[in-house]
């Protein structure tokens, strides 16, 4: 019994020795279980710490992106006609001239008009009214009352002629225009129709005709008509050669080989050739060209197109159009300042 009190007294001694020393402290809280949902917002405060310093690394390096340019809208025929021109600031000057027709990417009358205007110190300029329609011809003399004058280029040489006022006996014969002078006086306009398609030709034809009395005209628009009258001034009778043939135009299936060897002239006046459709050429029978012919092609660009080369590869002599044109633009030059 003695024993038994002794122990446990000793017990009690132990307890309170480990209370007192080893630290057992009723005031720790209890282990409590970390809360999910804590948890995860703990990982979202991290997330967000590192999007925050990627967010300031992309400020101080910042990604560079090239927008692509909106494409112009194409003009539709709706749109007044100063929209569908050239929309650059023009300068003021006395006198204004241009070119209507389409396309006009083929032609070298503005660089050559600008140019000689610079080098003569002409107070003018020229601009290039690409437009759907002869009838815009009215607007563009309404929306600019300095011009002065325009060339008339496909397709529009035989379509202005119910506009002219006046036609001189050129553009009467030939039954096109390719040029205009607009007259201002007392608040009217008239407009005089010429040709100077025809003096350009006859001019730079003429050298090269030796004792060739016979040509082949290929095709039958403004240009041909223009052809033929020089043609017919200069005593070469000529022949019409188109894809609709009748009793007085031959069609390009009726060049046989001695059509061929009786006319000994051919002059392109259709646009096939033209740039940038340099790949083609007028179908007609190569294989009878000879050196006895002479190959004339109204287009001069390119410089050399394929029907000159062909022609050119039989012995042909050839030439392009582009005396013809400046021989015409010098015509032009000296009209509108009658």
């Amino acid at each position: 019994m003695n024993i038994l009190w002794v122990l446990i007294i000793v017990g009690l001694v132990f307890i309170k020795y480990v209370k007192d020393n080893v630290g057992i402290n009723n005031n720790v809280p209890p282990f409590e279980p970390i809360n999910q949902a804590e948890e995860e917002e703990t990982e979202t405060e991290e997330e967000e710490f590192e999007e925050d310093s990627e967010s300031e690394q992309e400020q101080d390096n910042p990604v560079i992106v090239e927008s692509t340019p909106t494409p112009t809208s194409t003009p539709t025929p709706q749109q007044p006609v100063t929209e569908r021109f050239d929309k650059t600031p023009q300068k003021q000057v006395e006198r204004l001239f241009g070119i209507i027709g389409k396309p006009l990417e083929h032609s070298i009358s503005i660089t050559y008009f600008k140019k000689k205007f610079r080098a003569e110190h002409i107070s003018a300029d020229y601009r290039n009214f690409e437009i759907d329609s002869a009838e815009e011809l009215k607007t563009i003399l309404e929306e600019n009352p300095n011009l002065c004058g325009l060339n008339v280029t496909i397709p529009y040489k035989q379509d202005v002629i119910p506009m002219m006022d006046r036609l001189d006996e050129s553009a009467a014969q030939v039954g096109a225009v390719n040029v205009i002078k607009v007259i201002r006086s007392n608040n009217k306009v008239e407009l005089v129709g010429y040709n100077t398609d025809a003096i350009g030709f006859e001019e730079s034809i003429a050298p090269l005709l030796e004792d060739r009395k016979k040509a082949l005209i290929l095709g039958t628009g403004g240009v041909s008509k223009a052809v033929k009258y020089a043609l017919d001034k200069l005593g070469v009778e000529s022949k019409f050669v188109s894809r609709n043939s009748n009793f007085d135009i031959l069609g390009y299936y009726e060049l046989s080989p001695s059509v061929m060897d009786e006319y000994s002239i051919l002059i392109n006046c259709t646009p096939v050739g033209m740039w940038p459709d340099s790949d083609k050429c007028p179908d007609i029978p190569y294989a009878y060209i000879s050196d006895k012919h002479l190959l004339y092609d109204v287009i001069y660009r390119p410089e050399e197109t394929l029907f000159m080369k062909k022609g050119a590869q039989n012995g042909a002599i050839v030439k392009n159009g582009y005396e013809m044109w400046q021989r015409q633009a010098d015509a032009t030059w000296r009209i509108w300042n009658e």
